[in-house]
C-alpha cells in the first residue's frame, strides 16, 4: 500500500497529459436515451468510445436516435423497446443487453418525469404508476446490474433526479416525493459498494430545455392563467443564471462522473441547475 508521500511523489512526477476519461470500450445502458437528456448522454458516451445500449418505450423516437447515433460515431447501437415500469421488461432489457453486449459497466437511470400536480389532483392510479416508473425501475435496474459489477470490481451508477429532490414544490408533488427517494436509495447503498470499486451518484438538473421542460412550461402557462411565453419567462426568472441548461451540459457532467477521472467521488448528490437550488 502506497504511502501519502509516495502518492504526492508520483503525482508531482506525472507528465501533463489531456483528459482521458480511461471509459473507451466500457459497457453502457442509459435509460430513457431516445430524446432530451438521455440521447445527449448516450451521444456524449458513445463519443468517448463507450459501447452503448439505449432503450425507451417510443419505439419509432429510439429507432430515430440509434441512427443517428451509429451515424455520427460509426459503432454499433444496440437499441431495445422496454417500459421501464414493468418488471418483466426491465428483466428482458438486462438480458438483451447483457446477451449483445456483455455485463453493464455503467448504469444511467433514466425516466421522463412524473405527473404534475398537487395532493389533491393526483389520483391513487398517478401515485402507483410514478412509483413504478420513476423509483421502482431505479431499484429493479440496480440490483439487476450490481452482481456482475461487483465480479468485475469496477461499476458506475449514474440516477437522473430533480431539483425538487431538494426543494420540494406541491405543484410537482409526485416528483418533489419520488425523485428524494431516489436520491436517498443511491446515498444509503453507495458506501456498501465501494469496496468492489462501484461509484453510485445522483445528478439533479434544473430546467432543462427539453420536451418534458416544454411541457411543463405549458402546464404552468394552464395553472397559472398566462401565456405560454409568460410561463417560460416565470421559469427561467427562477434562474440566476436567466437562461435554461442544455442536455449537452447534463450529459458531460454524467460523463465525468462515470469516468476514471471521478474515482474518488461516491454518493453525491449534485445540481445541474443555473443557480436554481437556494440551499447548500
Amino acid at each position: 500500500m502506497k504511502s501519502i508521500w509516495d502518492t504526492i511523489n508520483c503525482l508531482n512526477n506525472e507528465k501533463l497529459s489531456f483528459m482521458e476519461l480511461g471509459i473507451r470500450n466500457r459497457t453502457a445502458l442509459v435509460c430513457a436515451a431516445s430524446s432530451g437528456i438521455g440521447r445527449a448522454i448516450a451521444r456524449s458516451l458513445v463519443s468517448e468510445g463507450v459501447r452503448i445500449a439505449i432503450c425507451s418505450r417510443d419505439k419509432k423516437n429510439l429507432r430515430t436516435t440509434q441512427e443517428a447515433l451509429e451515424a455520427e460515431s460509426g459503432s454499433e447501437i444496440v437499441s431495445v423497446v422496454a417500459d421501464l415500469s414493468v418488471k418483466s421488461d426491465i428483466d428482458r432489457l438486462v438480458e438483451t443487453v447483457q446477451a449483445q453486449l456483455g455485463s453493464i459497466e455503467i448504469l444511467v437511470n433514466n425516466v421522463g418525469g412524473p405527473a404534475p400536480g398537487g395532493l389533491m389532483e393526483l389520483s391513487e392510479e398517478q401515485w402507483y404508476e410514478g412509483l413504478q416508473l420513476s423509483l421502482m425501475s431505479v431499484v429493479r435496474l440496480t440490483k439487476a446490474v450490481l452482481p456482475r459489477m461487483k465480479e468485475q470490481k469496477w461499476g458506475r451508477i449514474v440516477a437522473i433526479a430533480s431539483n425538487t429532490a431538494k426543494e420540494p414544490r406541491e405543484e410537482l408533488l409526485l416528483s418533489s416525493t419520488i425523485r428524494a427517494s431516489v436520491a436517498a436509495f443511491n446515498k444509503a447503498i453507495s458506501a456498501k459498494v465501494l469496496s468492489d470499486n462501484i461509484l453510485i451518484h445522483t445528478v439533479s438538473p434544473g430546467p432543462i430545455a427539453t420536451e418534458r421542460v416544454l411541457q411543463l412550461t405549458k402546464d404552468v402557462a394552464v395553472t397559472k392563467n398566462i401565456t405560454f411565453e409568460e410561463a417560460q419567462q416565470y421559469l427561467v426568472d427562477e434562474l440566476p443564471m436567466g437562461r435554461m441548461g442544455k442536455p449537452e451540459e447534463v450529459a458531460d457532467l454524467v460523463t465525468y462522473l462515470v469516468s476514471q477521472r471521478s474515482s474518488f467521488m461516491a454518493g453525491n448528490f449534485i445540481s445541474i441547475d443555473g443557480g436554481q437550488l437556494k440551499g447548500w
